[in-house]
């Protein structure tokens, strides 16, 4: 099977033609996934994420210990699997520091409420969260026939 690093353009394309992956958080020696919406702005090379959490949230308590995290996006199709994998710092950001347009994407983000958190939107609190990436691969495997 064949393996190929995906350039700048081929990232961007598949992140921008994709809608959900899964963010990997740690906290001491704990690790802690979880599949989420996301908004990807090449312009400032930042991955956006709207976050819900419920009281007692393990997603926030994670979120709020982890200094470095890793986003991954991934896809199978009949030519092979294709993965982005996205490193940076997390921030969470305010009315203060948000950009408008970054806003009122995020709001138009596919998060279900009721089948993930199972109990009513009026109970989560939530927060729209930067990936400033640093670090960004792409690879595609098996697309060329092989």
């Amino acid at each position: 099977m064949s393996r190929i690093n995906l350039d700048a353009v081929e990232i961007t394309d598949f992140l921008e033609s994709h809608r959900t992956g899964v963010i990997c958080l740690g906290r001491e020696n704990d690790g802690y996934g979880v599949p989420l919406s996301y908004m990807y702005r090449e312009e400032d090379s930042s991955i956006y994420f709207r976050m819900g959490y419920a009281p007692g949230s393990q997603k926030r308590k994670f979120l709020d210990a982890t200094e470095q995290a890793t986003f991954v996006v991934y896809d199978q199709t009949g030519e092979g699997w294709t993965s982005v994998v996205a490193e940076g710092e997390l921030q969470v950001l305010t009315e203060s520091n948000i950009d408008s347009a970054v806003e009122e994407a995020t709001k138009k983000l596919d998060i279900p409420y009721f089948e993930v958190h199972d109990r009513p939107v009026d109970d989560l609190e939530f927060n729209v969260v930067r990936l400033r990436v640093t670090k960004l691969n792409g690879i595609a495997e098996g697309h060329d026939g092989t």
